[in-house]
């Protein structure tokens, strides 16, 4: 198997550190509520996380000995605000629209390098990840939309 270029190992690390990111969010929140919904639903986020970073962390390895230097956090998403949000009241409602906030922030970031970048193989990684937040953004949405209901009708 040929090895990917520089510009794919730097796609695949930026995407890396975004999910790395990411799992660091929904464990902040995870240990930060007590209703036992919002923490399933946290752990399976983190989970699926989890299995991107290992798809982007296997994709490296099988292609490539030296790594370059891992991209400037410049050019990755700002999330500090959320780290900064007191989430301990927050509902299940507040605390899926942060998740759908997040995962639309891994979409757009993943986006935008997919247009900036020349190389198929790098476009071909992000057109993935893209793919794969705006399934969780939907299913997030879903998840909502049935709390929502369960709330206007006293089921929950």
């Amino acid at each position: 198997m040929a090895e990917l270029s520089l510009e794919s190992l730097r796609a695949l690390q930026m995407a890396l550190q975004n999910e790395n990111d990411t799992v660091l969010i929904y464990q902040h929140m995870l240990d930060r509520v007590k209703n036992g919904v919002t923490r399933a639903l946290l752990a399976k986020l983190i989970e699926e996380e989890i299995l991107h970073r290992e798809r982007i962390q296997e994709k490296i390895r099988r292609n490539a000995q030296d790594l370059p230097a891992i991209p400037n956090e410049a050019e990755l998403p700002e999330r500090r605000s959320i780290m900064e949000l007191e989430l301990s009241n927050c509902t299940i409602l507040e605390l899926i629209n942060l998740a759908i906030e997040n995962e639309k922030i891994s979409r757009d970031f993943y986006q935008a390098q997919f247009q900036r970048a020349t190389d198929q193989e790098v476009q071909e990684i992000f057109q993935w990840l893209v793919d794969q937040e705006s399934e969780h953004i939907q299913n997030l949405q879903l998840e909502y939309d049935a709390h929502q209901y369960y709330e206007e009708v006293g089921l929950e």
